[in-house]
């Protein structure tokens, strides 16, 4: 006699995943992607606005020096008394920072502008007051 094998049991098994397996795998991964995405943003705009308040603190130490440099009659120091006179103290333009009129400004990938403006310009008695916007 032949012997017949068990052809039922043995298709069965055959190593691959079944589709509502690979269906869930999917779900649970995208469940995963739309818990983490709004975190991902948020840390992008922490990101922008330390590095603005960076900035904005180069920006003040700046005008202490510059007021410095005025009182001692360094050559070449002026005052502070709008954004581009502002980058100027600051010796070097922030990377995507832009003078404009009374402030100095960038706009964030995020659409938030962050603006540093001169509040009081600087006097022979005081150094230059600055405010941020943001």
């Amino acid at each position: 006699m032949h012997k017949v094998s068990n052809l039922q049991g043995s298709d069965r098994h055959h190593g691959g995943f079944t589709l509502i397996e690979m269906i869930i795998v999917l779900v649970v991964i995208a469940i995963l992607a739309a818990i983490i995405a709004p975190e991902w943003v948020d840390l992008h705009q922490e990101a922008e606005k330390a590095s603005a308040d960076g900035v904005y603190a180069a920006a003040q130490s700046a005008t202490g020096i510059n007021f410095a440099a005025m009182r001692a009659g360094r050559m070449g120091a002026a005052p502070i008394v709008d954004g581009a006179t502002l980058i100027q103290a600051m010796e070097s333009r922030p990377l995507g920072w832009n003078d404009s009129g009374n402030a100095m400004s960038f706009l964030g990938k995020s659409g938030v502008l962050y603006a540093i403006s001169v509040a009081r310009t600087e006097s022979e008695t005081s150094k230059a007051m600055l405010s941020k916007n943001w």
